[in-house]
């Protein structure tokens, strides 16, 4: 398993087996950031030190911007949509994905800081 398929999948980057969030619905409103504590799988800390997360907004921004960029040539040179509509269309979209912006920049985030052991002990 590559260390990209581990970010896709939301998966532990010792192991890349454990789940990184206790839910896997991000449109769970109430708990969709929620992560445990620890790896189910191999015991990794996924609570590295307190704010260890507002750090994700470094690998989120990316995101978006991939995210906007995509989206401005698709609406604005494809379907050619009215910079008005546009506006909305594009705030809309970005407000609505949200949730898994923000899970995935969690996750290339602890990716970054944490490498992949193959001897992880299972738990």
């Amino acid at each position: 398993m590559s260390k990209l398929y581990s970010v896709l999948r939301l998966k532990c980057p010792r192991c890349r087996k454990g789940n990184l969030f206790s839910k896997p619905n991000p449109y769970s409103f109430k708990d969709s950031l929620d992560m445990p504590d620890n790896c189910p799988v191999c015991g990794q800390d996924f609570k590295i030190e307190p704010g260890f997360y507002i750090g994700a907004l470094w690998t989120s921004f990316p995101i978006v911007i991939f995210i906007m960029t995509l989206l401005s040539v698709l609406l604005l040179v494809y379907f050619k949509m009215e910079l008005n509509l546009f506006f909305v269309a594009l705030t809309l979209i970005l407000f609505l994905l949200q949730p898994i912006i923000i899970r995935y920049g969690r996750a290339i985030w602890i990716h970054v800081f944490v490498d992949y052991d193959s001897d992880a002990e299972i738990k």
